[in-house]
C-alpha cells in the first residue's frame, strides 16, 4: 500500500521505544525442541520470487529507503527458507551511499497524540538520497536505476488494475517501477514474467493499492471495478503458477484500523474545536461534511486521516473553505470529501475488499497455491491489549505500538516481521513444511534517528 505523494510526510522518532529484545523465540512451535528438524515438505524454495506492492518492496515511513528494504518481509522469508534449501535472494537495494532512497519519515520532537496539529508541526523531510534528476510524469523525482535480474518485485503503489497497463513505469508516472526499467514500455507483468525464469516458488501480494487509494482520497479516487480486477489477477496467476510453480497468495489488510484513520477521530477533532472555542454553549457535538449523498453531521463510522490534520485545524474558521459561515461547522460551508472518509464510504471500501479477497483466495485455492488473511494476525493486533510476544506487546497504536511505521499505514520491521510468521504459518500448513518462524523481538518498531 503506498500514500499518496500529496499526503506524504516524514517522521522518524528521537528516542527508541521497546526496543529490549529477547532471544528466545516463544512463539515458534519448533523452538526448543529437538525433534522438529527444518523442512521444506513438498514445496521448493530454491528460487524465491516475491511479486506485490508496496508492503512487499519493504516500504516504510513513507518511503522506500535501504533500511525498508532489508527488512522488507520477502527478506525475512528469505532467510527462513535457506533452513529448507533456499538460494540467495536478490533485491533492488538502494546502495549505501543512497541510503535513504526516496526520503522518509523522521520525527523532529515526540507529538502530542491528543493535539492532531502536533502529529504534522513535529515533522521533518529526509530528502531522498537516490534521486538521479528529472522528474516522472507525475512529477515524482526519477531514483537511481536498478535493471539487474531481480526477486523482490514490490512496486510501491501498484494497483491489480496497473499490471498490464503499457507505459506504468513512465508515461504514468510511478518512480519505483520507472528505476527498474530498462525498457519503459515494459509492463508490470512482462517485467514479473521475465524475472521468474527459474524461480520454484512465489509470493504474491497484491491488491492493496486497489482499495487504498480510495480510502486515503476521502473516496474520490475510485474503486478497481471487480471484472478488471478478476481478469488481471487471473492472468497472474496464471503466470505465476505455471508449470506447477508453488507459492503463497496474501490477502488484503484492513484498512481503516490502521494508525492513518483511526488517531485522528472526529471525538477528538470535535473537542479541540471546543476546547479553542473556550467551550462554548451549547458545545460543538459534530462537524459538518460534505458527502455523495449530500451534506450532514458526522455520525458513527466517519473517519478523519493523519495527513489532513492542519486542514482539520481549520474548522471553525470563516477564512477557509466557502468563506460562508464557520468551516466545517455549517451547511454552508462543509469539510469536504476528501478529508473524511465516511460511513458510508467505509462500507464500499470494506465490501471491495472482501470481493477482491475472494477472487484472490479462488485463485490461490483452484491453482494450488497457499492463501494467508493478514487480518489474522492483524486483527489481534488491533484488539484491546494487542498480542504479546516474548514478552513484548504489539498493538495498533500510533507510534507506540511498534507495528505500523510512521506512515501509519506501512509496517515497521517489527511488523513485517510478525506478517513474515503468519505467512510461514500459512506455508507450513499448505506444503507441510515445517520451516522456523523469526523472533519479531530481533526487529526494530519505531525508527531512531541518530
Amino acid at each position: 500500500m503506498q500514500v499518496k505523494n500529496r499526503f506524504r510526510w516524514e517522521w522518524a522518532l528521537t528516542i527508541l521505544i521497546g526496543l529490549n529484545a529477547c532471544t528466545n523465540n516463544d512463539i515458534d512451535p519448533n523452538a526448543g525442541t529437538t525433534t522438529v528438524v527444518p523442512s521444506k515438505g513438498s514445496a521448493d524454495f530454491t528460487k524465491y520470487v516475491a511479486v506485490g506492492n508496496s508492503l512487499t518492496a519493504g516500504f516504510a515511513d513513507g518511503g522506500l529507503y535501504r533500511d525498508s528494504q532489508l527488512n522488507s518481509y520477502p527478506s525475512i522469508l528469505a532467510g527462513q527458507f535457506t533452513t529448507v534449501g533456499g538460494g540467495s535472494f536478490v533485491q533492488p537495494l538502494f546502495t549505501e551511499a543512497q541510503a535513504a532512497g526516496s526520503g522518509y519519515l523522521k520525527l523532529i520532537r515526540v507529538p502530542s497524540l491528543a493535539d492532531p496539529t502536533s502529529l504534522i508541526t513535529s515533522i521533518a523531510q529526509v530528502a531522498p538520497g537516490a534521486a538521479r534528476g528529472g522528474t516522472t510524469a507525475g512529477g515524482s523525482p526519477l531514483l537511481t536505476k536498478f535493471t539487474d535480474a531481480n526477486q523482490n518485485l514490490g512496486v510501491p503503489g501498484i494497483r491489480v488494475s496497473d499490471i498490464l497497463t503499457v507505459g506504468y513505469g513512465s508515461t504514468q508516472g510511478n518512480q519505483y517501477f520507472e528505476r527498474l526499467l530498462a525498457n519503459p514500455a515494459t509492463t508490470y507483468f512482462q517485467y514479473m514474467s521475465d524475472n521468474l525464469n527459474g524461480a520454484t516458488f512465489f509470493s504474491c501480494w497484491l491488491g492493496n493499492n486497489d482499495a487504498l487509494g480510495y480510502a486515503t482520497t476521502g473516496g474520490t479516487t475510485p474503486l478497481t471495478p471487480i471484472d478488471l480486477f478478476t481478469t488481471n489477477f487471473t492472468a497472474a496467476m496464471n503466470k505465476l503458477t505455471e508449470g506447477g510453480r508453488k507459492g503463497v497468495v496474501i490477502g488484503i489488510p484492513n484498512i481503516t484500523t490502521t494508525p492513518y484513520f483511526s488517531t485522528v477521530t472526529v471525538p477528538l477533532a470535535v473537542a479541540q474545536i471546543n476546547l479553542a472555542l473556550n467551550n462554548p454553549t451549547p458545545a460543538i457535538t459534530a462537524l459538518v461534511i460534505q458527502t455523495a449523498q449530500g451534506v450532514r453531521a458526522t455520525k458513527t463510522g466517519d473517519l478523519l486521516m493523519i495527513p489532513n490534520a492542519l486542514e482539520y485545524a481549520k474548522i471553525g474558521s470563516t477564512a477557509a473553505g466557502t468563506k460562508t459561515g464557520p468551516y466545517g461547522l455549517s451547511a454552508t460551508n462543509p469539510l469536504p470529501t476528501q478529508y473524511v472518509l465516511d460511513a458510508d464510504e467505509v462500507t464500499a471500501l470494506n465490501a471491495a475488499i472482501v470481493a477482491y479477497d475472494g477472487v484472490m483466495k479462488a485463485q490461490a485455492d483452484a491453482k494450488g497455491a497457499a492463501y494467508v488473511d493478514p487480518n489474522t494476525v492483524l486483527s489481534q493486533v488491533a484488539a484491546t491489549g494487542g498480542i504479546t510476544q516474548n514478552g513484548i506487546t504489539y498493538t495498533s497504536s500510533f507510534i507506540q505500538g511498534g507495528v505500523f511505521s510512521l506512515d501509519g499505514i506501512h509496517l515497521t520491521p517489527a511488523g513485517y516481521a510478525l506478517m513474515a510468521n503468519e505467512i510461514i504459518k500459512g506455508i507450513n500448513t499448505k506444503y507441510s513444511a515445517t520451516i522456523p518462524q523469526v523472533n519479531p523481538a530481533n526487529y526494530r518498531r519505531v525508527l531512531l534517528q541518530q
